[in-house]
C-alpha cells in the first residue's frame, strides 16, 4: 500500500432484498466497523464500496461468507469546509490531467477519490495544502 492511501473493499452483490443487511451483519458480528461506504447499483447487481480500519480481516470474513470482494487503493481527502472547497480540489486534479473515476463522501468533509494516477494526485494535494487521511488515521 502506498503512503497516504486507504484500502477500499468492493463487494459485488445481487440486487435483492436483504443482501446489504447480510454484508453489514456479517462484518458487525465479527467486530468490524464500517467507517464509510458507497453503493452503485444496476437492475441485477450492485457494488458496495466500503472503508474500514481492519480491511484485511473484513476481506477474509466476506470471502469466507461467499462474497466476491476486491481491494483497491483510494485516497481520502479532507476537503476544505467552505463554499467551493470540493470544486477547488476537483479543479486541481483537472489542471494536472488527473481523472477522477469516482468519488463519495464518507463523513463531513472527508471525500474518497479513485483516481487514474493516485501517486500524482497525492503529490498534487500536498502541494496545494490539502490533507489526506491514511489507513492508520481511521
Amino acid at each position: 500500500m502506498k503512503k497516504n492511501t486507504l484500502i477500499q473493499l468492493a463487494v459485488f452483490i445481487e440486487n435483492r432484498t436483504g443482501r446489504l443487511a447480510e454484508i453489514c451483519k456479517t462484518l458487525g458480528d465479527k467486530g468490524i466497523n464500517i467507517f464509510g461506504f458507497s453503493i452503485a447499483d444496476t437492475e441485477d447487481y450492485g457494488i458496495f464500496r466500503l472503508i474500514c480500519k481492519r480491511y484485511q480481516m473484513a476481506h477474509q470474513i466476506l470471502k469466507e461468507a461467499g462474497f466476491t470482494v476486491r481491494e483497491n487503493e483510494v485516497i481520502c481527502v479532507k476537503v476544505p469546509h467552505e463554499p467551493g472547497g470540493l470544486a477547488g480540489v476537483l479543479d486541481a486534479f483537472s489542471k494536472a490531467e488527473i481523472n477522477v473515476e469516482y468519488l463519495y463522501a464518507i463523513a463531513d468533509t472527508l471525500i474518497v477519490f479513485n483516481l487514474d494516477h493516485i501517486e500524482k494526485g497525492i503529490e498534487l494535494l500536498h502541494k496545494v495544502g490539502v490533507e489526506t487521511i491514511k489507513q492508520e488515521d481511521l
